[in-house]
């Protein structure tokens, strides 16, 4: 197994010239003769159908396709909650019994997802994964970002707002084992810890993908600790609902950066009401899958790379409407 490669993503300029710095035999169809190919069938399965991370990955896979050429379908699908092995499961199964040329898959747990994407390879149809890893490295490559170096990004920028002020500070997660998440409310703490502040982390509180049980925890956080000065929230349900419950709550002056860059998110944090985003490089993921991939079923060739890591950005008012930051946000729908 080769080495790890990191992928800056403001190089988005070039989204092209993004994939021929590690893996050139991939993303040069007329080095690989992947340029008018058969037709092709491909499933982008993730974790939770209709997020907009996902669809900034789903524009990424597509704009490769195009930049490939032939005809190739890229089908974004995943269950209608997300985030769960029992959920994604079924979605999986109905994807392997259509059988498609090949699967991006975004496994919604490392271990129990496993065995069944075994299914799907041992079934002859080639799998690379995106955003989250499987614990054993069964598929063709994978290219992710960094979760806890994401934490540790934001509990910079959080000491940096909070500016010396002493209070406490509020995470929240998704739910307890769930590794993508987790690890970037621990990336966090540890930043946190380290740093010489006087900023009290209170208990991590888990809103379980749900932006309603999101505000009813930062209420009653609130209210039990009215010296909050800063909010942490490792995906955007959790940063839906933290909006929501700031404006339920007579506070002022608390400091929230969450992780992804959807619309929403980008809505809020220019009206004041996030103060800075987490934004992962998923166009650059569903780019680069989609090349590795392709790749393989046209020619055979093996990825440069096993694993690939996509670095992430942080996203403020001072930098959003900068040309190389605008490309990492998450858009609605491709075009």
């Amino acid at each position: 197994m080769s080495r790890t490669v990191r992928r800056l993503v403001p190089a988005l300029a070039a989204a092209t010239a993004l994939v021929l710095a590690g893996c050139s035999s991939a993303a040069d169809p007329a080095a690989t003769g992947a340029s008018g190919g058969d037709a092709l069938d491909i499933s982008l399965l993730t974790t939770y159908n209709g997020l907009p991370f996902y669809t900034a990955m789903q524009c990424g896979a597509e704009d490769a396709a195009e930049d490939l050429g032939g005809d190739i379908k890229v089908t974004a699908e995943g269950p209608s909650r997300g985030m769960n092995a029992a959920d994604q499961i079924p979605v999986l199964e109905g994807v392997v019994n259509r059988a498609p040329d090949g699967i991006i898959f975004v496994p919604a747990d490392p271990v129990a997802m496993q065995a069944p994407i075994q299914t799907a390879i041992s079934a002859g149809i080639p799998v690379v994964t995106t955003d989250a890893t499987l614990d054993e490295p069964i598929a063709l490559a994978q290219f992710h970002g960094d979760n806890a170096d994401g934490g540790r990004l934001a509990a910079d920028e959080m000491i940096r707002l909070t500016d010396g002020k002493q209070g406490k500070i509020l995470v929240l997660d998704s739910r307890p084992g769930l590794p993508l998440t987790n690890d970037r409310a621990t990336g966090f703490v540890d930043a946190l810890n380290e740093a010489d502040s006087d900023l009290e982390i209170l208990d991590t509180q888990y809103f379980e993908d749900d932006p309603t049980k999101a505000a009813t925890i930062v209420q009653s956080s609130l209210e039990a600790h009215p010296d909050i000065v800063g909010i942490f929230t490792t995906a955007e349900p959790g940063a839906l609902g933290t909006v929501s419950g700031l404006q339920g709550a007579s506070v002022e002056d608390v400091a929230v950066i969450a992780y992804d860059a959807g619309p929403t998110l980008v809505e809020a944090l220019r009206a004041g009401t996030l103060d800075a985003l987490v934004a992962q490089g998923s166009y650059a993921q569903g780019y680069e899958a989609l090349t590795a991939l392709v790749a393989n079923i046209r020619d055979g060739a093996e990825p440069a790379e096993f694993d690939t890591v996509i670095d992430n950005v942080l996203v403020t008012m001072e930098n959003i409407d900068d040309p190389d930051v605008a490309k990492v946000l998450y858009p609605d729908t491709c075009g």
